[in-house]
């Protein structure tokens, strides 16, 4: 199936409407790794999810899977932005030698797995990094998180998708909820996750989710938008804690859920476009659902 949107990467602003970004809690970027430090990745065994651009599923062989450095993230649950932002600076060619060339083994802490990289690379054209590597976690169907060090990680539930009949209530309290901010209910995956100990529900419609499927055949594949929202049940009413409001290009899907063994739990997802690619973190910060990290990925 052809992509649905392509191009040269560049990364643009998305506005959020119910969700505050804030810098709480992170400390000064840095290209070497210090002590208390742990290095976050995204793995894709999908190769559309991550390294930019919104397309339909493109698996790869069994075993293998894209990795591409998130952030620096401390058991404090401080998130670390990379300094390396394009792959001419100086500070990119220092990331590059002291990071990216070497060899690296990842435990996925969404979820069980391990697997290791030889080396990843700066994009010289359009700025991105990363490489593949070989991960023996068959359950990476579509994407995970892992990192370095899973000794800062505690094993936890992760993002549950549910079933049919129960999708479809969800589906229709969202509906209700945001109006006519919602183009249409088809084809909305739901999604239950605990984050600090909130039951939160999740909608997600990224391209790659029905994209594939034979009765969207290029020729009558329908132009949904992308959709990505949290929201609880209060009684018989849905409340919205977040709603993205729609750029029309911004494919946002869930990578995983991860678990301090300090305490705070993060959803982390990938957010794609026609033009690049970034990752952003959410966590509860004084009691509110939050973008406690918004970067990484790539742009031309």
């Amino acid at each position: 199936m052809e992509s649905k949107k392509h191009g040269p990467r560049l990364i643009f602003a998305v506005l959020f409407c119910g969700v505050i970004y804030t810098s709480a809690g992170q400390v000064p970027s840095t290209t070497a790794k210090n002590s208390d430090q742990v290095m976050v990745v995204a793995v894709a065994h999908d190769a559309s999810v991550i390294g930019g651009g919104i397309s339909s599923s493109n698996f790869l062989p069994q075993g293998i899977a894209s990795v591409e450095p998130i952030a620096w993230i401390t058991a404090e649950g401080n998130w670390i932005k990379l300094e390396c932002d394009d792959a001419k600076t100086q500070a990119c060619k220092t990331f590059d030698h002291a990071y990216l060339s070497k060899p690296h083994d990842y435990s996925v802490i969404s979820y069980d797995g391990h697997g290791n990289v030889q080396r990843m690379e700066l994009d010289q054209e359009c700025f991105g990094m990363g490489g593949r590597g070989k991960f023996n976690a068959g359950a990476i169907r579509s994407a995970a998180v892992a990192a370095e060090e899973a000794d800062l990680f505690s094993a936890g539930a992760s993002a549950h998708r549910l079933s049919e009949p129960d999708a479809a209530q969800m589906r229709e309290a969202l509906a209700q909820a945001v109006g006519s901010k919602l183009d249409t209910t088809k084809e909305l995956r739901v999604y239950t996750v605990n984050l600090d100990g909130h039951d939160l529900l999740v909608f997600q419609r990224a391209f790659q989710d029905w994209a594939s499927k034979p009765e969207f055949a290029p020729t009558h594949s329908p132009e949904f938008e992308e959709v990505f929202a949290f929201g609880y049940m209060d009684g018989s009413k849905l409340r919205i804690l977040h709603w993205k409001e729609n750029t029309g290009d911004d494919n946002e899907q869930i990578l995983g859920v991860i678990h301090l063994r300090a305490g705070h739990d993060y959803l982390v997802s990938a957010s794609s476009n026609p033009e690049g690619n970034e990752y952003r973190v959410y966590g509860y910060r004084d009691g509110k659902l939050v973008i406690v990290f918004q970067g990484g990925g790539g742009e031309c």
